[in-house]
């Protein structure tokens, strides 16, 4: 009977530390999102996110309004360039598609440099744009 007091509670005290470990891991990106462009089915989170990130990045002044238009391709592709000359660990396409490899490029720079950027709001865009992995707690 005592075999199984001391089970339950470690059990229970099991439970409480998985609990209290997933509410301090890291946020994934979830790799079935299409990349953001034109052509691709656009998802107004996606663009909003990356109208903040071009914001964030560039001072644009986009209005995030979650329609990719020309001047949130454009903003794309400035920050690429941007990306390619300042902290982008593998050259990016200058295309003006915010794909898997921009979004890396991204939301890497922001975990390395978290205060250069809203890192609450980053941190939720972490979920709607595309990357290859985890990178933001």
């Amino acid at each position: 009977m005592r075999h199984i007091r001391i089970l339950r509670c470690a059990a229970v005290a099991l439970a409480a530390a998985v609990t209290v470990g997933l509410g301090t891991t890291t946020a994934h990106a979830d790799p079935g999102i299409p990349d953001v462009g034109y052509g691709y089915p656009d998802p107004g989170v996606s663009v909003r996110c990356v109208q903040f990130f071009v914001n964030s990045y560039l001072n644009l002044h986009l209005l995030e309004d979650g329609k990719f238009g020309p001047q949130t391709e454009y903003g794309v592709r400035q920050l690429q360039r941007l990306s390619n000359y300042h902290w982008a660990t593998r050259e990016l396409a200058v295309d003006g598609i915010f794909g898997k490899a921009t979004g890396q490029a991204v939301l890497d720079h922001v975990k390395r440099y978290p205060g250069t950027i809203d890192y609450t709001k980053a941190s939720h865009c972490a979920h709607d744009i595309p990357s290859y992995s985890v990178v933001l707690n």
